[in-house]
């Protein structure tokens, strides 16, 4: 078996002294390990029979990706092109050729990277997932996407009329918190070129994501929570109080902890079928990020779903105080998702 690993991340550490004795030099960024890597080099020690190819996003070719069964992505997709996340010449973002070649090898068959194309691009689309979600029932923070095209005028007073005195807007498409940006209502009202500068400085981007400020997310964070092969396996809550404060901590309260659950299952369930050969076949990973409190409505503590993530997403496993196995568990099921793929003759 013949398993290929897209991977690029660059800020999730892995300190494991007997993986680093083995990785290549250039498999290393600044010196230092990470955690993808670290997943196809478990493999490599723990399954000797199979033939592990650890692919850097400079070395994504469609020449390469057809010798392996299947390529999982870890580190490198359309949102890295444009983050620069790293730079690589041959994808680069400026001519937009580079995602078009990026899309073209991620499509085609014959390269068998996993997940497929349209679970991707179902995932790396907010405005497909909250959009369904919010016809389902899953709570969510209201929201309003707007194209680059549209009057701006017509948007800030959408806002006004939803009342809301602060709100943020984020590219449809972008990652962590690139294009993030928050506005006072009462402001864009006096000076509208508040707005068609921020659309200035995010040109890459066409369609945007526009919602109340949840004031409690400094005080609550994030929580997220991770599913391998759609069953809970753990979460962490991740607070950023500004000021290069950010912390990640264990999640003590088990309510709510078990809310998130409820809302998270029935979030990954909404997402797509991946079927193969007219098969269904689960995703490795995917993670839902909670917030609190909906509408801002701190009285009621509801958390609501903020986002959906796939595989490529942070684990948080190089915090100390997270004791989740995270490393050999998803490895250990990428090649028993590997082995149902070619059985499924992907």
């Amino acid at each position: 078996m013949n398993i290929g690993f897209i991977v690029g991340k660059d800020e999730e550490i892995y300190n494991d002294k007997n993986l680093k004795k083995i990785v290549k030099k250039k498999h290393l960024v600044y010196n230092q390990l990470q955690s993808d890597v670290a997943i196809a080099l478990t493999i490599q020690e723990s399954y000797p029979d199979i033939n592990v190819d650890i692919i850097l996003p400079k070395e994504i070719t469609k020449s390469r990706l057809q010798k392996n069964d299947v390529n999982f992505i870890l580190g490198y997709d359309f949102n890295s092109i444009l983050n620069e996340d790293p730079y690589v010449e041959k994808f680069n973002k400026n001519t937009m050729k580079g995602i078009a070649e990026l899309l073209y090898l991620y499509s085609d068959e014959s390269c068998k990277v996993f997940p497929p194309i349209k679970h991707l691009q179902f995932i790396l689309n907010k405005k497909k997932y909250l959009t369904k979600l919010h016809k389902n029932n899953v709570p969510i923070s209201q929201s309003i996407f707007f194209k680059r095209k549209n009057n701006l005028l017509n948007l800030i007073n959408q806002v006004k009329d939803n009342k809301w005195k602060i709100f943020i807007i984020k590219p449809n498409g972008g990652t962590i918190s690139i294009g993030f940006k928050k506005f006072i209502v009462k402001d864009c009202l006096k000076n509208i070129s508040i707005l068609k500068n921020y659309l200035d400085e995010n040109e890459l981007y066409d369609e945007f994501i526009i919602q109340e400020f949840i004031s409690g997310f400094r005080t609550y964070g994030e929580i997220k929570m991770f599913w391998i092969n759609n069953k809970y396996s753990y979460a962490v809550n991740t607070i950023d109080k500004g000021n290069d404060n950010y912390q990640v901590k264990n999640i003590i309260n088990k309510n709510v902890l078990n809310d998130c659950k409820e809302i998270g299952e029935k979030a990954i369930n909404l997402v797509p079928p991946i079927i193969i050969n007219k098969k269904k076949v689960l995703p490795v990973l995917l993670r839902t990020d909670f917030t609190c409190c909906l509408n801002n409505n701190e009285k009621s503590k509801k958390y609501f779903l903020n986002e959906i993530e796939y595989q490529l997403c942070g684990s948080y496993i190089n915090y100390s105080n997270i004791k989740y196995p995270y490393v050999p568990v998803i490895a250990d099921a990428f090649v028993k998702k590997a082995q149902e793929l070619i059985d499924l003759g992907f």
